[in-house]
């Protein structure tokens, strides 16, 4: 079956984690952790990503951060797609990096703020590798606190987030909230335990949708659009019965310019909108994996792009969706 269809806030901020595939510590090593932070600095410069939080530890990653126009499962697309293919290029590894899908939620108040921000940079404390956070230099602790320039987090924006008369100034106010985390219960407690994450009901929920009416699927479209769940195999027999694409065609050797723009639209439907793995495809179609991104990637701008190409796309969704 397809996975269930996450949900997403535009512009909203989110807690992302996510770990290394078999429990590896590869940020142990001082040139993976480089290699991780500069991708993590361009892809925020490339999307215009707000990060307020940052941490690495030897086998996982936290993230807090902000969206603009671009979708955050595009974003870690292209964080971790472009991290994974590089350091499997320079340890010339097989096979996937990461163990799943990156786990995100929603931060929706004041308060999950404060406690996510200072949660992320005591990770290293709270797992014992360091007494202090600002002893460990791969996170934004020492960026807030001033210790150090700031390469990652958006200092004046995260600070904001603290202004408030607890103590004299937003700095105290992020050490305080720091310190009252670190005594907490839920500090120490697997991720599902936090209190941003207790009221999922699965480990896809990123956005509730009642508590986030503004909430889009995978593609952008509203909740109200959401299609029929299929399989991927139902999915292509449905497109092949009803003869509106053909797997010859599309596994063929030929490029032209009509079949780039049908593979493209076939992806945009396919994986956009149906949740088709590109592993998949690519293996019906007896394609690379990589080959199937880039299609993806041409009819995901098309559909923002041209709005003739969104009406074929609408077309072959209506009639797969309308099928008995």
């Amino acid at each position: 079956m397809p996975r269930r269809p996450r949900l997403f806030v535009p512009g909203a901020i989110y807690h992302v984690y996510c770990r290394v595939a078999r429990g590896e510590f590869v940020f142990d090593e001082y040139d993976e952790a480089v290699e991780f932070i500069e991708t993590l600095r361009k892809v925020r410069d490339l999307d215009g990503l707000t990060i307020f939080a940052w941490c690495l530890m030897g086998n996982h990653y936290h993230l807090v951060l902000r969206t603009r126009e671009i979708a955050l499962w595009r974003t870690m697309a292209r964080l971790q797609g472009s991290f994974s293919r590089s350091y499997n290029r320079r340890h010339r590894y097989l096979g996937r990096l990461w163990q799943c899908r990156y786990r995100a939620r929603v931060i929706d108040t004041d308060e999950y703020f404060r406690q996510v921000v200072a949660y992320v940079h005591l990770n290293p404390a709270s797992a014992r590798i360091v007494d202090d956070p600002a002893a460990h230099v791969y996170s934004g602790h020492r960026e807030i606190i001033g210790t150090c320039s700031p390469h990652l987090i958006d200092r004046r924006a995260v600070l904001y987030g603290f202004d408030e008369p607890v103590t004299e100034s937003p700095e105290e106010n992020y050490l305080h909230w720091v310190r009252g985390v670190a005594e907490a219960r839920w500090a120490t407690e697997p991720i599902t335990e936090l209190p941003w994450w207790a009221e999922s009901t699965d480990e896809d929920e990123i956005a509730h949708p009642h508590r986030h009416p503004n909430a889009r699927m995978f593609d952008g479209l509203e909740l109200a659009e959401e299609r029929l769940e299929l399989t991927f195999d139902e999915l292509i027999d449905s497109l092949q019965d009803l003869d509106l694409v053909s797997v010859e065609r599309l596994s063929s050797r030929f490029r032209g310019a009509e079949l780039t723009l049908l593979r493209a639209e076939f992806a945009a439907l396919a994986i956009g909108r149906y949740q088709a793995r590109t592993c998949d495809v690519a293996a019906l179609l007896g394609k690379h994996p990589n080959s199937i991104t880039k299609w993806l990637n041409r009819g995901l701008r098309l559909e923002r792009e041209d709005p003739t190409f969104k009406r074929r796309v609408d077309k072959l969704d209506e009639a797969v969706s309308r099928r008995d």
